[in-house]
């Protein structure tokens, strides 16, 4: 019979079993591991939910449709895994949405997570983040040390200020918060960068538009770039930075400083350089048709 495969791999050398059980409706599995255990799961399920605890184990826990198998292997029953391979078996005639599943990891886990439409909610990692879907969204809370999110259709939402991140969507809208080492790239979704702060960033979309109202550490860089979304900068009248602007056939709206755009040859394309405060930050900001406008951070939005 054909089915649909969930596969958990938390990676190590093979074992043995060490659970099993034909799923009815419940699943509990877990097994003790090392504190930076690496997780590799692949997933067909509707919702998943990862969370890092304050225990040297990994704990599954959840719903599978009814007849799914479930087996968990891994090392001895008494050894800490470095990993550990988790699959269920789902028939062909069910639904992988009606499967919701949890995942409880040691802080410092690296997880490596795949799957079709999901929602999928990830909170209390420190480790590294790999997480790619296909619909449905991502969502990620607290501070890992690395993260890479790949979504087609679905969103990627970062609550938190990663060291390093890289977000990529084909249609799905990207939200974060800042970090140290920050890249997101769409199609035609949206990028939006609201509160926190930057210290080296790189946005880039193709139609979608792209909203920057981060703040920016004193020797900040910062890129964004567009072929026709339109660029909007929300700038602390605080800020130390200078701003390098240019569009190909596009506009540019400056009501951020005193400085007027530059209209390129024969009326077409125009570019701005200007700068605010000692100009400690760098912010280059390039589009082709897309418009351009930079303004004053509300007060609202001075600080997050």
């Amino acid at each position: 019979m054909r089915v649909n495969l969930l596969l958990v791999t938390l990676l190590s050398a093979t074992g043995l079993p060490i659970a099993a059980s034909h799923a009815q409706q419940k699943v509990a599995l877990g097994h003790s591991t090392t504190p930076t255990v690496s997780i590799r799961l692949f997933a067909a399920v509707g919702d998943i939910r990862v969370v890092g605890w304050d225990r040297d184990s990994v704990d599954v826990s959840g719903v599978v449709p009814k007849g799914a198998r479930v087996e968990m292997y891994g090392g001895a029953p008494l050894e800490r895994a470095k990993g550990i391979k988790m699959f269920v078996e789902i028939q062909a005639e069910q639904s992988g949405r009606d499967a919701r599943l949890v995942l409880r990891v040691p802080r410092e886990a690296r997880v490596w997570l795949k799957t079709g439409s999901s929602d999928m909610d990830v909170s209390g990692v420190t480790g590294g983040l790999d997480l790619n879907i296909v619909g449905g969204s991502i969502t990620v809370h607290g501070n890992p040390r690395e993260l890479r999110a790949e979504s087609m259709d679905g969103n990627v939402t970062m609550d938190g200020t990663p060291k390093w991140m890289r977000a990529k969507t084909a249609t799905g809208d990207i939200t974060l918060r800042g970090g140290q080492d920050v890249g997101a790239s769409t199609i035609s979704g949206t990028i939006r960068c609201i509160g926190g702060e930057i210290e080296r960033a790189k946005f880039e979309s193709t139609t979608g538009a792209i909203t920057f109202a981060s703040g920016l550490t004193p020797n900040a860089s910062l890129e964004l770039e567009t072929h026709s979304g339109a660029i909007e900068l929300l700038l602390s009248h605080k800020a130390d930075l200078e701003i390098d602007a240019a569009t190909m056939i596009g506009v540019i709206d400056n009501q951020y400083t005193k400085a007027r755009p530059v209209v390129g040859r024969e009326g077409r394309g125009m570019s701005l350089a200007t700068s605010n405060g000692v100009g400690g930050a760098r912010v280059v900001v390039r589009s082709f048709k897309g418009a351009v406008q930079l303004r004053e951070r509300p007060f609202a939005l001075q600080v997050g």
